[in-house]
């Protein structure tokens, strides 16, 4: 693993973690993860799955100098499923790091298993090229609504597909 992405795990586990514990949001069956870090445009992207939250995360390249930057400032990233605005985060003795949140509560997820095969789905999904103009959620790009009677959310889609998975699976 490269060392921006340890630092990255072991402050989010030792440092934001411990603060986190006694939250009604956080989920003891999942624990910090860094999912599928790879080089995507100069900088690393993966998935870090939290007990709290799951963030889409890019560290920053040779050239980025972010430095300069406010935490909280939106920085748009183009991936082949569409563009998104990610915010700079730079906690306290943390590498700075832009994310983007794919979950903000993780009561669903069942185990750690299910959290990191969610996030390489995202992952899967936002590397994709549609060849066409890109939704604004690449989850979104794959539903057929023509039959639903009502909006789908992408929290009702993965909540009924983490019911199948377990029930199934």
């Amino acid at each position: 693993m490269y060392s921006g992405i340890d630092r990255l795990v072991s402050a989010y586990r030792d440092k934001v973690e411990p603060r986190m514990r006694d939250l009604p949001v956080y989920n003891a069956a999942l624990e910090v993860e860094a999912v599928d870090f790879e080089p995507y445009e100069g900088r690393l992207c993966g998935v870090l799955v939290t007990p709290w939250c799951v963030n889409l995360v890019l560290l920053p390249g040779e050239d980025d100098d972010w430095s300069w930057l406010a935490p909280g400032t939106r920085i748009r990233v183009a991936f082949p499923a569409g563009e998104y605005p990610c915010l700079l985060s730079a906690p306290e003795g943390m590498l700075p790091h832009l994310s983007l949140p794919l979950f903000t509560t993780v009561q669903d997820f069942a185990d750690q298993d299910t959290a990191r095969r969610v996030a390489r789905e995202v992952l899967r999904q936002l590397y994709q090229d549609t060849r066409h103009p890109a939704p604004v959620d690449p989850v979104d790009n794959e539903l057929d609504k023509s039959g639903l009677q009502q909006p789908l959310s992408r929290r009702r889609l993965l909540h009924g597909w983490l019911a199948s998975k377990e029930g199934g699976a």
